[in-house]
């Protein structure tokens, strides 16, 4: 192809048409101008296409990643729901001594670990992480959810703050309220009552301070924090091509 270029172009000097030759040099460079710009286009077009598979395997992995979170999050929050319901149903038997003195033992006990359960929230990150610390995140077309996946760890710290405030001060109170149970006599232990918390104006105090102010706040967060995790995992299906 050069070599027809450079013929075409030799005969018109040797016939001496400068004004033929000149109006083909021109159209030779617009012909090298367009090729180029032909050949960036099909390399853009190739990277585009090869970002977009790229962004979409991505997507699909931060959905299943997303979906394990909800879901544990979903467990986590019907175990403190649970809790508060037990709280308060510590507090009313609180108001009623006939209805605590007829409760055996064992109920009172089990209502007691119903209410303490406190479970904490470790969500899986590996795959948002390798996002955000790649800067792979940009890959993202969508505005929205790139800002949701951005804020996503310091919403979850802040849903479950009162979750670590609780699991923080209930080992300590709870190893006092179990150990104001044994009933001594010179000094040696001859019985356990483990009812006897009941009457401690501490433990009553605690129940009310913990799980049931704290939890019901707590709860509010966590609540908020599942709405978030849905709207992440609806814009992703948004974007995942069908």
């Amino acid at each position: 192809m050069i070599k027809f270029f450079r013929s075409i172009r030799k005969n018109l000097l040797m016939e001496n048409k400068t004004g033929k030759y000149f109006k083909y040099a021109i159209g030779e460079i617009l012909l090298v101008i367009i090729g180029i710009l032909i050949a960036v286009s099909i390399n853009g077009w190739n990277e585009d296409r090869k970002l977009a598979i790229e962004e979409q395997s991505l997507l699909k992995d931060l959905k299943q990643e997303m979906e394990l979170n909800l879901k544990s999050l979903e467990t986590v929050i019907t175990q403190h729901e649970e809790s508060l319901e037990a709280a308060e149903e510590m507090v009313k038997l609180f108001e009623d001594r006939d209805a605590f003195n007829k409760m055996p033992v064992e109920t009172f006990w089990e209502l007691c670990g119903k209410m303490e359960t406190n479970s904490t929230y470790d969500p899986q990150s590996g795959i948002l992480n390798s996002l955000i610390n790649s800067g792979r995140l940009s890959l993202f077309s969508n505005k929205e959810l790139k800002y949701l996946l951005a804020s996503f760890k310091e919403l979850t710290v802040d849903a479950f703050e009162d979750t670590h405030a609780i699991q923080k001060e209930r080992p300590p109170l709870m190893h006092k309220f179990l150990m104001d149970g044994y009933e001594k006599k010179n000094s040696k232990i001859i019985s356990y009552n483990f009812k006897k918390s009941y009457d401690n104006e501490e433990f009553r105090v605690y129940t009310w301070l913990y799980f049931i102010t704290t939890r019901r706040g707590g709860l509010t967060e966590e609540r908020n924090l599942k709405l978030e995790l849905e709207k992440i995992i609806n814009l992703i299906n948004q974007e995942i091509k069908k």
